[in-house]
């Protein structure tokens, strides 16, 4: 390995990254071998032999994970322990830094042992509250409107869970920013001035957040749905067959236009597993029973519901209104 930028603390992992990621702090403390990880610069082959091809550009098995990205660069990640990036020539470094943030990480925690979930949360009552959702359906406006009434944010968009050492499930912080589109920053009065974008052509920002260091056990899941369009079993890779509807408990909460609709456990488990961040790999590579125990846990350890409200900004505080009350358990 060449020399070391920094050592960057991000979920509860030390990285020590050849590369700089002003994005993240630095790490004060030394981390023991258990929680470190490596990002170093070097060659990445096109493919890795014994693999499964997701497609010519992602190779995978259940240690490693190659993923190029066509303009930017190739990734690997290996154990759990080391990501490679060789660039592309002429990358923009926000664009190589992104993926590296994200995708790659991803992985790096997955082959750790750790669930990621398409979820942000937040922290209340000493447990952590998960917003679930697939990409663009406002989970990190709810997490940043919450912070805006004073609960502390602990992950946007990757809930990072240890759903494997007893008693419970934890959801380990890794929130330094709050990814948000310019306009959801106008709307919360904060703008954009000064911040960094996400990717170098999206209009889209890092908003810093003080990083929480706790990991708190999780409390409560909240699956967003869109008011208007009912309840879309295939959003959450659920049956549409109207069994769940048949099976669904009885108990719901209304707050106006938002509901709060209780599911069991048998509910919960596919919902958590299909909104797990590249499930697909956990598939082609043999993993889904791991997958499926972590999920089981959690949902045995949390409290679910489907919260269902009206979509768009003008219904935005009356949405955040109930969420908070539900949240805080008044």
């Amino acid at each position: 390995m060449g020399k070391v930028s920094g050592v960057y603390a991000l979920g509860g992992i030390a990285l020590a990254s050849e590369i700089p990621l002003p994005e993240l702090e630095k790490s004060a403390e030394e981390a023991d071998s258990r929680r470190r990880a490596t990002i170093r610069l070097g060659h990445v082959p096109a493919r890795i032999e014994g693999a499964v091809e997701l497609d010519p550009d992602c190779f995978a098995t259940p240690s490693q994970f190659l993923l190029r990205i066509p303009g930017i660069g190739r990734y690997l990640v290996s154990g759990g322990s080391e990501i490679v990036v060789e660039p592309e020539a002429n990358a923009p470094p926000l664009d190589l830094r992104a993926y590296l943030l994200s995708a790659a990480f991803i992985v790096l925690c997955q082959q750790r042992g750790l669930l990621p979930l398409h979820a942000s949360a937040v922290s209340s009552g000493g447990e952590a509250v998960a917003f679930l959702a697939p990409s663009g359906q406002g989970k990190s406006s709810v997490a940043a409107h919450l912070a805006r009434r004073g609960l502390r944010v602990l992950s946007d968009d990757i809930c990072l869970v240890n759903a494997d050492e007893p008693p419970r499930p934890m959801a380990i912080p890794a929130a330094p920013w709050l990814k948000l589109w310019r306009h959801s920053l106008q709307e919360l009065g904060w703008g954009a001035d000064g911040l960094e974008r996400v990717f170098s052509a999206d209009d889209k920002y890092r908003f810093p957040l003080d990083d929480p260091r706790r990991p708190e056990p999780i409390g409560k899941l909240l699956f967003l749905e869109r008011g208007e369009d009912g309840i879309d079993n295939r959003t959450h890779g659920g049956s549409n067959d109207g069994s769940e509807d048949r099976a669904r408990t009885p108990e719901a909460r209304r707050h106006g236009q938002v509901e709060f609709r209780k599911l069991t456990r048998a509910q919960t488990v596919p919902l958590l597993m299909a909104l797990t961040h590249q499930a697909y790999l956990l598939q082609a590579t043999g993993q889904r029973d791991r997958n499926f125990l972590q999920c089981s846990r959690v949902a045995a350890s949390a409290d679910a519901w489907r919260l269902i409200r009206p979509w768009g900004l003008a219904h935005m505080e009356e949405t955040i209104d109930a969420i908070e009350d539900f949240v805080r358990g008044r």
